[in-house]
């Protein structure tokens, strides 16, 4: 019996292989409603028939099926890694287009226990040992419903349901190491072995479940908190807040302890370029990770005065704005992002903005987008007041947005 949801449609990722066409023939005979997508690489022989073979076996039974022909040399050095980035790149347009709950994926216990042994042999940080029964990828919830199954379990399931499948012959080799730990650990262990491992495999991931537990619980963005965590404690808890922003980050246990030394760092405001689109931020007591692609520059006209709401900032200068400083001869006004050149005239003097902002003790990440406001002069009238405690009253006719 699958676990899931007879109202929702999923998306069954299926290879012809016998632990996809095991979960396809348990999908329409508990009358779930799917989709499938096959994807032909063009590398093996076999590939062509298992194509026509899977097509003409939905179409028969009036399911939905979708098919990629892709070119990925046999040859590349990272086959592997470029099949997979196509793969789910396609499950992911079909997974869009139909609007569907899940993607099914029918890894299996063995899979899962060649993943831990592949772990236990590299060592380092793992988020979960063996497979993880849902998770996010590509945006998409992957959900692989057959990890209490093994691969004998699928493969005597097909041959006594008559359902039709093909192996990989590729899967025979020790070309990878995965294969290697499935021909000679995996595939030679008996009943009572394989139970002691997944055993173990689960106790791990309640240890692990219990420092998620207790990160829960705390305030994260805190140094001090994270300084008060263990050296596996802390190298989670980073991995947990750089994933908010970017769903596949990744924190090794060497980066986890260079940012250690940032936190430990007597410097107010630091950052970190950890890949392209993520940057770990230090502002004073403030932890926090940004999306390092996003633009901070931005300006808006006002011709008269009007209501502004954007990602930025409110304004609503309908009724009157005298308290922000503006004046009816003011304008057009312009409210832009400030600059590293920007002054302000403060009784009678000249101040350097970014002056005012290390006194205000702003987050350098606030900086970059702090909202001023220009008059027609092209002289700066007034900026908003940073306050770490700020909190939101009615009427307010002017708030940047944190």
């Amino acid at each position: 019996m699958l676990k899931l949801n007879k109202n929702k449609r999923y998306l069954l990722a299926c290879s012809y292989g016998p632990d996809s066409m095991a979960l396809l023939d348990m999908l329409e005979k508990e009358g779930f409603n799917f989709i499938v997508a096959h994807v032909n690489y063009g590398v093996r022989k076999e590939a062509k028939q298992e194509t026509l073979d899977l097509n003409y076996y939905c179409a028969e039974r009036d399911i939905q099926i979708e098919i990629l022909y892709a070119k990925v040399p046999k040859k590349d050095a990272n086959f592997e890694a470029k099949a997979r980035q196509i793969r789910y790149k396609f499950f992911k347009e079909v997974y869009d287009e139909n609007e569907v709950e899940a993607l099914l994926v029918a890894q299996h216990q063995d899979d899962s226990l060649e993943t831990y042994f592949l772990q236990r042999q590299r060592g380092g940080f793992v988020e979960h040992y063996g497979i993880k029964e849902q998770t996010r990828i590509f945006k998409m919830n992957v959900i692989r419903p057959l990890l209490d199954f093994s691969k004998k379990d699928l493969e005597l399931y097909c041959q006594t349901n008559n359902v039709p499948y093909s192996i990989d012959q590729s899967n025979f080799s020790n070309t990878f190491a995965r294969n290697v730990i499935r021909h000679t650990i995996v595939s030679k262990m008996n009943a009572w072995e394989r139970q002691t491992e997944i055993n173990k495999m689960r106790e791990l991931n309640l240890m692990i479940g219990e420092i998620y537990k207790k990160l829960a619980k705390v305030d994260l963005s805190s140094k001090n908190v994270l300084l008060s965590l263990a050296e596996d404690e802390l190298q989670r808890a980073l991995v947990l807040m750089a994933r908010r922003i970017q769903e596949d980050a990744s924190i090794s246990a060497s980066l986890s302890k260079e940012i250690k030394k940032i936190l430990n760092s007597p410097k107010p405001n630091v950052s970190l370029k950890i890949n392209p689109k993520l940057i770990f931020i230090k502002e004073y007591d403030f932890i926090t990770f940004h999306n390092g692609e996003e633009n901070y520059v931005f300006e808006y006209k006002l011709e008269k005065p009007k209501v502004l709401d954007n990602k930025y900032f409110y304004l609503d200068f309908t009724i009157d704005a005298s308290n922000r400083n503006v004046r009816e001869e003011d304008y057009p006004l312009t409210i832009r992002n400030a600059l590293k050149s920007d002054v302000m005239v403060i009784n009678s003097y000249q101040v350097e903005v970014r002056r005012l902002f290390i006194d205000w003790k702003m987050p350098a990440s606030l900086r970059k987008r702090w909202p001023v406001i220009v008059n027609k002069d092209n002289t700066i009238i007034y900026i908003p007041r940073y306050r770490k405690e700020f909190k939101m009253t009615k009427g307010l006719n002017f708030y940047v947005k944190k």
